[in-house]
């Protein structure tokens, strides 16, 4: 059977052919116990039947448009048990594989067992769907396996109703879209600030850095005194960091969820649905990390009710909807921009939704694509009010080096603000 290809999908998988990023999601977690790997295998399963793209390879030998091709992949093909006396090193070594978009399957679910504890990895092809949509996978997943221990007999509805960035528009009123069309905001405005990496192709790696809950609490009640955001927290704390490094501002892109625009925040289907908002406070940073907050928060504010935001994508959706495939896909190759230098706030990974029967979560983090030098994101989750910060690269030694010297300054201008 054969699936539809959205213009985010044919995106993605544009920024791997030109070695922007790997288009793969990750995700793991780590639990105090053994999960019950059968189960895990009987859950994958059920969750292809809801999300069949999972199973598909991406196809392009249609001229008018891809598709994506039913390979019949089962849970067999998907869940890999893994036993390991270094959980560190296996963790890392599985979330930095790759996904086969032409051959398929779309996930990788990783059970890496170290003593009577194991840590669940995820891999999902980011062309299936964005951050947001991951963790719907991944909820999906979790209520699976609980449901499993408790009934033999499980449904899942479909999570490929509605896969289109169309599904906004059709929930804004005639003005709102005449916002959008209207908007006078830049497609992909950015800075020109570059990381001097020499770059691997056969070294990928992720660096990590934890914020613990402690310091995460006293994060938000500093944020709370000015009514700021932790998102507005982090990019005040990068901007200060990059300020530094380079001696200069730069607008910093930062990763928006369009869900924001439905009702109930909630998409028709598992799905890509994010753009990029661009935060620009000028050439004045500011004295203190208070002074830089303010500048960040009130442009923020005003970006976040920007409806241009949701531009982006519906201008690349109508490229691929009046020109032919092969057309639209080389006008985009050729003009597409990526933002060297990049924030995405991936958010909280709920802890009420992400329950593996009876086996606790200790911890629990999400990143973004492993870039390909010169580009740089700076990724964010949270569980359980402790924050994760991440940063991929095919990179060297040399230039993980530089990354940890980052997170470690970007931490310390955290702290250092709060205090």
């Amino acid at each position: 059977m054969n699936y539809h290809v959205e213009a985010w999908d044919i995106l993605q998988h544009l920024f791997k052919v030109k070695k922007i990023n790997n288009h793969v999601l990750h995700f793991a977690a780590e639990f105090s116990s053994e999960l019950n790997f059968v189960r895990v295998k009987q859950a994958v399963h059920l969750l292809a039947d809801a999300f069949p793209l999972i199973r598909c390879g991406f196809e392009e030998n249609d001229p008018h448009r891809p598709v994506w091709v039913d390979k019949g992949y089962t849970s067999d093909d998907m869940v890999f048990l893994i036993e390991t006396e270094n959980t560190a090193r296996a963790v890392q070594s599985f979330l930095c594989q790759e996904i086969d978009s032409g051959k398929g399957p779309q996930i990788k679910i990783g059970v890496i067992r170290s003593g009577k504890s194991d840590t669940l990895c995820a891999l999902i092809n980011h062309m299936l769907c964005d951050a947001a949509g991951f963790k719907q996978v991944l909820y999906t997943l979790s209520s699976a396996y609980t449901g499993l221990g408790r009934q033999t007999e499980l449904h899942i509805d479909s999570m490929i109703s509605d896969r289109s960035v169309k599904q906004i528009l059709k929930k804004c009123s005639l003005k709102s879209r005449m916002k959008i069309y209207c908007s006078k905001s830049k497609l992909n405005p950015h800075g020109n600030q570059k990381f001097n990496f020499k770059g691997d192709v056969s070294s990928p790696f992720i660096v990590i850095k934890k914020i613990p809950r402690e310091q995460f609490l006293l994060l938000k009640d500093y944020a709370k005194k000015y009514h700021a955001s932790v998102n507005d927290m982090m990019l005040t704390a990068f901007l200060r960091v990059l300020f530094r490094l380079f001696g200069y501002t730069a607008p910093l892109p930062c990763a928006i969820d369009l869900r924001r625009f439905l009702p109930n925040h909630k998409a028709g289907g598992v799905c890509n649905l994010m753009s990029n908002l661009s935060c620009s406070i000028g050439p004045d940073l500011g004295a203190s990390f208070a002074d830089t907050l303010l500048k960040v928060k009130k442009e923020m504010d005003v970006q976040k009710n920007d409806l241009g935001s949701i531009r982006n994508i519906i201008c690349l959706e109508k490229l691929f909807d009046l020109c032919p495939y092969e057309t639209a896909y080389h006008l985009l190759k050729k003009y597409f921009s990526n933002p060297p230098v990049a924030f995405t706030n991936i958010g909280i990974l709920d802890k009420d939704k992400l329950i593996f029967g009876n086996c606790m979560i200790n911890d629990a983090y999400m990143t973004g694509s492993i870039k390909y030098i010169p580009n740089f994101q700076l990724s964010l989750t949270t569980f359980d009010d402790k924050a994760t910060l991440c940063v991929n690269l095919y990179g060297t030694q040399s230039d993980r080096q530089i990354i940890t010297g980052f997170l470690n300054n970007f931490a310390l201008e955290l702290q250092n603000g709060v205090i």
